[in-house]
C-alpha cells in the first residue's frame, strides 16, 4: 500500500467524514456525526489544523466530489468514522475510492465502533491507510501531530497500519472517564438537523451529552468503553442548549445518548436547571429501568424532575419477558416484574414511554419469546399509550452474543467488504424464521405523524 505523507508546510486542514447511513425506509431522523463533533474540538483545542466535516447523511456523492476538490490538496489526513450496519460501510468505501484517485491523496484513517471491535480487519483493506481503535479523541490529535513531523507513528495509541507488510501496532487505547466539553457547532449547518419530532416538539435538535454505558447487556456495542462512562456536567449542559435554543429558534432536544441517567445526581441537577432557566424547550432522552430502581434507593424523585423540567419522551430497552432470558443471555440486572413497575411510574409520571424489545437471542425458546410479547401487551395498556419496538437480534462484532451466535450457526463476514450490507433491520442468523420477522414488524408500534403523540401527553 502506497502512502503519501503531507508536507506540514502546507497541509494544515483534517477532514472528517461521515458516510451516509441506510436507515429504514420510514425512519424519521439523521443525528449529528457527534463522534466527529467530539473529535474535532480536540483537534481545534490544540490549535494545530483547522477542520471540516462532510456528513454523508446531508449532502450527496457529487457533492463530496467538490468538497475533496475544495479540500484536498491542503489535508493532513482523511478521517472517516464507521459502525457496523446500515451500508455505512460500503459507503464509506465509495468515498475513499473517489479521495484515492486523486493525486497525492493524504493518509485516508478508519475509525468509529466497528473499528474498535474489528480493527486489524479493516487496516487489512487496500483502502485503508490507518485504523484508529478506542476513544478517537484521545488517538486522533496524535496522529495530526505525527504527520505534521512531531512523534512517531508506532507511538499514536490504538494505531493499527501496514507498513513493509507487517502489521505495525500502537499502544492500547483504553476508554476513560472524562469531562465532555462543548462541541464545535460552527462546523456544521445546525439548522439541517432541526425538525419535527412527533413525541417532543415541533424544533427539536438531536444532542449527545455522554459516552459509554456501565451496564452489561450482553448484545449491546456500548461494551467496548468497559463500562467507562463520560459526560457533560449539568450546568454547561444547561447554557449549551439555551444558547442553541436561542439561536436556532428550538422546541426541543432529543438526546442520543445511550443512557442519559447513569448518574441520578447529574441528571436531576440537569432538571432543575433546566426549569431554572425557564426556557420553554421539551426533551426526550434513554433510560435504563436500574436508573429509576437506583435514584428510589438513593431517595431521588428522579421521574418526578424529570416530568417537571418538560421531558416529553423516555426510551427504554426492556428487551424481554423471560427472567431467565434477562438473567442468563441478556444481563439485563432486572426482572420483568421490575421492567412493568418502572414503565407504570414513567406512565403515571404523564411521560410517553417508548420500549424496545429483542426477539431472536440465541438459545431463547419459542415460550420465552411469547413472554416478551405477553409483556409488550401488558405494557402497552399504559396511559399514554406508549410506543413498542421489536428488534430482532443482531450479532455485533466485539459483544459476548456474537460468539454465541457463531456457535449456534451464524457465520460472521471475514472481511470490511464483507460487513458492508450487513443490516441491523434484518434477520441475519439462520434460526430466525419469517414468521419471526412478520411477527415483530406487527407487535411495532411507534408516532410517525407530527403531533400525534403530543395530544395524549400532558404538557
Amino acid at each position: 500500500m502506497t502512502m503519501l505523507l503531507p508536507s506540514p508546510s502546507r497541509r494544515r486542514l483534517v477532514i472528517l467524514a461521515y458516510p451516509r447511513v441506510e436507515h429504514e425506509k420510514d425512519y424519521l431522523y439523521h443525528w449529528m456525526p457527534f463522534s466527529l463533533l467530539t473529535i474535532a474540538q480536540r483537534l481545534l483545542a490544540d490549535g494545530d489544523v483547522d477542520v471540516v466535516i462532510f456528513d454523508g447523511n446531508q449532502r450527496t456523492a457529487q457533492e463530496w466530489t467538490a468538497f475533496l476538490d475544495e479540500h484536498l490538496d491542503r489535508a493532513v489526513c482523511v478521517g472517516v468514522s464507521i459502525m457496523t450496519g446500515g451500508g455505512q460501510i460500503r459507503h464509506a468505501l465509495q468515498m475513499v475510492r473517489e479521495a484515492k484517485l486523486r493525486p497525492g491523496c493524504p493518509p485516508v484513517v478508519f475509525g468509529g465502533p466497528h473499528v474498535n471491535v474489528l480493527g486489524e480487519q479493516t487496516a487489512a483493506h487496500d483502502l485503508v491507510d490507518m485504523a484508529l481503535v478506542g476513544p478517537g479523541q484521545r488517538s486522533m490529535p496524535e496522529l495530526v501531530r505525527c504527520l505534521l513531523g512531531s512523534g512517531r507513528l508506532e507511538q499514536v495509541p490504538g494505531l493499527l497500519m501496514t507498513r513493509g507488510g507487517q502489521l505495525v501496532k500502537g499502544p492500547a487505547n483504553t476508554p476513560k472517564t472524562e469531562m465532555m466539553a462543548r462541541y464545535p457547532w460552527q462546523l456544521l449547518n445546525v439548522q439541517e438537523y432541526v425538525r419535527d419530532d412527533p413525541t417532543v416538539a415541533p424544533r427539536t435538535l438531536n444532542y449527545v451529552s455522554s459516552q459509554g454505558c456501565v451496564y452489561k447487556c450482553q448484545f449491546c456495542y456500548e461494551l467496548t468503553y468497559q463500562r467507562a462512562w463520560s459526560s457533560m456536567p449539568a450546568d454547561p449542559l444547561v447554557q449549551d442548549i439555551a444558547e442553541l435554543v436561542e439561536a436556532y429558534d428550538l422546541s426541543g432536544v432529543k438526546f442520543y445518548d445511550a443512557d442519559f441517567f447513569v448518574q441520578p445526581r447529574r441528571a436531576v441537577d440537569f432538571c432543575q436547571a433546566l426549569a431554572a432557566r425557564q426556557l420553554d424547550v421539551a426533551w426526550a432522552a434513554s433510560i435504563n429501568p436500574n436508573d429509576v430502581l437506583r435514584s428510589r434507593k438513593q431517595r431521588l424523585d428522579l421521574l418526578g424532575s424529570i416530568a417537571a423540567s418538560g421531558c416529553r419522551r423516555l426510551l427504554m430497552g426492556i428487551e424481554s419477558g423471560s427472567d431467565r432470558v434477562l438473567r442468563d443471555i441478556v444481563r439485563k440486572e432486572i426482572t420483568r416484574e421490575q421492567a412493568y413497575d418502572v414503565a407504570a411510574d414513567i406512565a403515571a409520571h404523564g411521560i410517553l414511554g417508548c420500549y424496545t424489545f429483542i426477539v431472536g437471542f440465541p438459545g431463547e425458546t419459542d415460550a420465552e419469546v411469547d413472554e416478551t410479547y405477553d409483556l409488550l401487551t401488558a405494557i402497552s395498556q399504559l396511559t399514554p399509550r406508549p410506543e413498542t419496538r421489536v428488534h430482532l437480534f443482531g450479532p455485533f462484532p466485539g459483544t459476548p452474543l456474537f460468539d454465541d451466535a457463531l456457535r449456534y450457526g451464524f457465520e460472521a463476514p471475514q472481511t470490511l467488504e464483507g460487513w458492508a450490507d450487513f443490516d441491523y433491520y434484518d434477520s441475519q442468523t439462520p434460526w430466525t424464521s419469517a414468521a419471526t420477522v412478520a411477527r415483530a414488524r406487527a407487535h411495532t408500534r411507534l408516532v410517525k405523524q407530527p403531533g400525534a403523540a403530543r395530544a395524549e401527553v400532558p404538557a
